[in-house]
């Protein structure tokens, strides 16, 4: 079949709700994208092309896996997660047909079609709306409590899924989830519990998997703080391993949202408060009777699964009456229990029903003597041990993936088993065919994963093995590899596609490092898998929990033996950003930064020189040593203008803001507007930022205020308004963070209260969220001064304004501080505390003096004359307002110079010296082009009405 499109155009095959799209690798349903792995899709492709012809099994053997020698056994696993894509149902093909023994038939109408959607052609990605694993079409005997649950779901926030291992309860809750896709704004999302052993660590896991970023020490809060506007299910699987932390996380989550519903399933009750709780037994199988025909034994849910699965890859497995009762009885010996009979069936071929029952019986009478627990506890582990020990060479490798955390592919497979890849592709389609492996799709081909209880149980099996500690360093390896890959891809691959490629990666660096603590000879080992580990925190703004690891990776590196290696420059960098952000400036980080720049400089590593000059620069500018700052920065400059020209933007840019702080504002806005019409993103575009954060919303950031400060009120809010609009898709928290930090200072120096008011609030709960401590003070302060401008008496403006200037000091972020205390002397001013106030001005003086904060000298010197206005010092306030008019002119500080005039226009209007205030305030009002409707303009304009013409 050929397709009619026009030269140029992709072939496209359309049939039912589908269109396939080979050379593009996609499969769409209703232009929707179909998770569906590489062989999927070529074994798809492959029929399609021959709508009604028969395909043989050697055909598509040769050309899925052209240049290696398989077994059947991986076409039969791949063309059953092929069907449960299609949402096939075993025993009713409505689009590929089985041929027994020979291959398959495609068997539905097909077409081609036209162009695609637009939204396909453009290439968008749809939204994705949940993480739930490729939905299993055939669920036997739990129809009932599917529709109860769904239906307690709706009646209550918290529903418990609670039975023994292997009984489907997963199964159940991912039944239930799959109706809850699309009924919520903010999705569905699976947590998997059974991959952690610390209970303290379930927040981690929860945000992990709904994509919240948790960087302070207080992770339980800050998840609640991000959950408390959304709208999903949480699916909490396998409870039991750590049911105390778990059961706090629910019970805070439910207490402090509102929106938020979770469905757990565990092996006992949470015992949380509004808990309903969902007991789920094992499926029914008909009574003993000699007579039992293969009709009634299939109108039980248990003979249904067990023939479900004994049907190979859906080629049909024919229950008939002879076998119909010892079938039964295999199901009633298994208890019902879903796990077990999977296993039980796919051993069918093998033994044939009468053997496959002696073989249980036999195991059953074996393990007798060392039961104990409850009697389905001990059935299943009959099991386990009896599927167990059927394996051959496929048991090492069995025993050898259960050290993943989840997925994982072929590639991780052969690496933690030792063996090559064709080999473990082999083994583990034979694994997944016998049910011992769940497979699942993403986008480069086939995925595999233990069910918990599978995985405790090999476990169990590997520690009492010789292999353990071999496979677990086998395992640290595979992960650091992977993350070297990630880190090579990450410049070179969109953020949404690493993400999700990479994000998967994260429990298995958590359990790797976990096993790497243990034992003493692992320092070098687990100091290597943090230095890996380092981009991917990052990437997923994890950045208190890149600071634990870091720390504990430092503490280990003399007894490793690789203290002034390049690993001790990176972990040190690291660690003292990470410090910066949740911790403040404290002298301890800035130290060690500049021992990674020392190592930076002895090994020639431009980079980290870079990085690490660029992070020290940062840290004196914002600690109020901005001269110091700008040598720093002009040293950065320096090394990056002889090394790499394009890190120079950064260098530019905080530059500028140092610029900004000292008063040199011409000199910035110089520096900066240039920078406005250049591409200053990095990496082919992929990502924008490099360093601390994206430069270009920096950018902006800083330019706005250096805009408003030189009369450009009206552009300033423009700029930081898309300062911010930038930062939001990328999802850099500390970008936007710092965006809404600067855009809270235009606002609130343009008289715009309620844009000032919102914005305090989106930066308030942003820091909250993301705990980035260092701008927590600066929400705190904007709101108090805001309220400080209401008037609110029910509210202690003043103290909230005092206790910003506290956490300021605490975490050393010292600029803008004599701005701060600017505003804290004018509040204590209109209480009538002069005293209080005098002594507080004087003290910000003291402070922009000695730091050089000429930026903000103009307001000092205006709030200091309207203190001593207020103690009817009048002369002296007119001298200090003249000195501020003359340093506002001096660095070209519009804004401050109208503000100042205009509180000497209103001086000398009340000594009726109005033709002087007349004629000093025109002229600097008339030099505004812009910002009409602000304060400062606003009262400038009533003002030279009120003092006539003239």
């Amino acid at each position: 079949m050929t397709s009619d499109l026009g030269d140029g155009a992709p072939r496209s095959f359309a049939f039912g709700t589908f269109v396939l799209v080979p050379e593009r690798q996609l499969l769409l349903d209703n232009e929707v994208p179909v998770r569906i792995g590489g062989r999927g899709l070529d074994i798809l492709t492959a029929l399609v092309e021959q709508p009604g012809e028969l395909v043989s099994k050697a055909q598509l053997l040769a050309r899925v896996w052209p240049d290696t020698v398989v077994e059947e056994d991986n076409l039969k696993v791949n063309m059953a997660a092929l069907r449960r894509a299609l949402g096939e149902k075993p025993g009713a093909p409505q689009f590929i047909a089985t041929v027994v023994g020979r291959g398959y038939r495609f068997v539905a109408p097909v077409r081609s079609v036209g162009r695609l959607a637009p939204s396909v052609e453009a290439g968008v990605a749809p939204v994705r709306r949940h993480n739930l694993p490729t939905a299993v079409t055939s669920i036997f005997g739990r129809a009932e409590e599917i529709e109860a649950i769904r239906r307690e779901l709706s009646e209550s926030r918290l529903v418990s899924i609670v039975g023994a291992g292997g009984i489907g309860k997963t199964t159940v809750a991912l039944a239930v989830a799959e109706h809850a896709v699309g009924a919520l704004a903010d999705g569905v999302w699976l947590v998997d519990l059974g991959l952690h052993r610390d209970p303290a660590w379930v927040p981690n896991a929860i945000a992990t998997a709904i994509g919240a970023a948790l960087n302070s020490s207080d992770t339980l809060s800050e998840l609640i703080d991000s959950l408390a506007d959304r709208e999903l299910l949480l699916v909490l699987d396998n409870c039991e391993h750590v049911i105390h932390g778990a059961a706090i996380c629910i019970a805070r989550i439910l207490a402090n949202t509102s929106r938020v519903k979770i469905l757990a399933t565990s092996r006992e009750p949470l015992r949380v408060k509004g808990e309903r709780i969902r007991r789920l037994s094992g499926l029914s199988a008909p009574p003993p009777s000699p007579s039992l025909s293969a009709a009634e034994a299939l109108t039980f849910p248990a003979v249904q699964l067990f023939v479900d699965r004994a049907t190979n890859s859906f080629e049909p497995f024919s229950l008939n009456d002879a076998d119909a009762p010892t079938v039964a009885e295999i199901c009633r010996r298994l208890d019902g229990l879903a796990l077990s009979i999977e296993f039980a069936a796919t051993r069918i071929e093998a033994f044939g029903v009468g053997g496959l029952l002696q073989q249980l019986d036999d195991r059953f009478r074996l393990l007798v003597g060392r039961r104990v627990g409850p009697e389905r506890h001990r059935t299943l582990l009959a099991t386990l041990d009896w599927s167990y020990s059927l394996l051959s060479s496929e048991a090492a490798l069995l025993r050898a993936v259960s050290v993943f955390a989840g997925m994982f592919d072929v590639a991780g497979a052969a690496a933690v088993s030792n063996v090559t890849p064709s080999e473990a592709a082999d083994a583990l389609a034979q694994l997944a065919a016998k049910s011992l492996l769940a497979t699942d799709l993403d986008a480069d081909g086939l995925t595999y994963r233990l069910q918990e209880t599978t995985r405790s149980y090999c476990l169990e099996r590997l520690r009492l093995s010789a292999e353990d500690q071999a496979v677990r360093r086998r395992h640290a390896a595979y992960v650091h590899a992977v993350l070297e890959r990630a880190t090579s891809e990450w410049a070179e691959r969109s953020a949404s596609e690493w993400a999700f490629e990479y994000a998967r990666v994260l429990d298995d660096l958590r359990a790797a490092l976990a096993w790497a603590g243990q034992d003493p000879t692992n320092h070098s080992l687990r100091i290597t898998l943090t230095v890996a580990g380092l981009l991917l925190w990052n990437h997923f703004s994890l950045t208190e929990e890149c600071r634990v690891h870091v720390s504990r990776a430092v503490d280990d590196l003399e007894l490793a033996g690789l203290t002034g290696t390049a690993l001790e420059m990176k972990l040190k960098l690291w660690l003292g950003g990470s410090t910066m952000l949740t911790r403040g400036f404290d002298s301890q980080a800035l130290d060690t930064i500049r021992r990674a720049l020392s190592i930076a400089i002895d090994t020639n590593d431009t980079d980290y020189r870079l990085r690490c000059l660029s992070m020290i620069g940062i840290y004196e500018v914002w600690t109020g040593e901005h001269e110091r700052g700008l040598r720093t920065l002009e040293k950065f400059a320096g090394v990056a203008a002889e090394n790499d020209p394009s890190a120079l933007p950064e260098s530019e840019v905080h530059s500028g803001m140092a610029e900004l702080f000292l008063g040199r504002l011409l000199q910035a806005r110089q520096r900066l507007e240039p920078l406005q019409q250049r591409d200053l993103r990095y990496f082919k575009g992929s990502y924008g930022v490099r360093y601390f954060a994206d430069t270009i919303v920096l950018l902006d950031s800083v330019l706005a205020q250096v805009q408003w400060l030189t009369g450009l009120p009206d552009t300033a809010v423009r700029t930081v308004v898309g300062a911010i609009e930038r930062a939001r898709p990328t999802r850099h928290h500390l970008s936007l963070n710092n965006a809404l930090s600067y855009a809270c200072a235009i606002f609130y120096w343009s008289g715009q209260q309620e844009q000032c008011a919102r914005h305090v609030a989106m930066l308030e709960e942003h820091v909250i969220r993301h705990g980035l401590v260092a701008r927590r003070p600066v929400a705190l302060f904007y709101g108090a001064a805001l309220a400080c401008t209401h008037g609110n008496p029910g509210f202690d403006a003043l103290g909230r304004l005092q206790q910003a200037i506290e956490e300021f000091r605490n975490i050393n972020h010292l600029a803008r501080m004599p701005y701060y205390l600017s505003v804290v002397a004018d509040a204590l001013a209109q209480r009538g505390r002069l005293g209080d106030a005098e002594a507080t001005i004087r003290e910000a003086l003291v402070i922009a003096r000695a730091h050089g904060e000429g930026w903000c000298m103009p307001e000092l010197l205006r709030v200091q004359a309207r203190v001593l206005a207020a103690e009817n010092r009048t002369a002296e306030a007119e001298r200090v307002l003249l000195e501020s008019l003359a340093f506002a002119q001096r660095i070209a500080a519009r804004s401050w110079q109208l503000r100042s005039a205009n509180d000497l226009a209103k001086l000398w209007s009340a000594a009726s010296r109005a033709d002087d205030a007349r004629a000093m305030l025109r002229p600097i009002f008339a030099e505004f082009n812009e910002g009409f409707a602000t304060r400062d303009l606003v009262i400038a304009k009533e003002l030279l009405t009120s003092l006539g013409t003239g």
